[in-house]
């Protein structure tokens, strides 16, 4: 950590969760992640199944990106694979910087990021 520090500053870690629950408080949906050098980095965004289609996801990364610039970060950066959320997160205005092939096996992993 101090060879980065020395590099590029203090990460300043900070770890946020944002959660759906039912009225009963079960968790059906979140989006896990940290600040760090004034990005939020998004680990995962999930809603169940039976969930979906509601502007649940919408909802929670907007919640997300908003606690994010209170936090004073400057963007956003998540991945996804490509049988997963790509166009979900490009209609949120994020953008592909990056991709690795064959990851998942006979698949792709898009990596995506949104100046805030």
């Amino acid at each position: 950590m101090s060879f980065n520090d020395a590099q590029v500053g203090p990460a300043q870690v900070e770890r946020i969760a944002v959660y759906l629950r039912d009225a009963n408080g079960t968790i059906h949906g979140g989006i896990v992640g940290f600040f760090a050098w004034s990005w939020l980095s998004v680990e995962w965004l999930w809603v169940a199944e039976e969930h979906r289609g509601h502007g649940h996801g919408s909802a929670l990364l907007q919640e997300a990106e908003r606690l994010a610039r209170e936090a004073n970060c400057v963007a956003v950066k998540l991945d996804t694979y490509e049988f997963q959320a790509r166009p979900f997160y490009e209609g949120h205005g994020y953008d592909v910087f990056g991709i690795l092939e064959g990851y998942p096996a006979s698949s792709r992993t898009f990596y995506l990021r949104k100046l805030l």
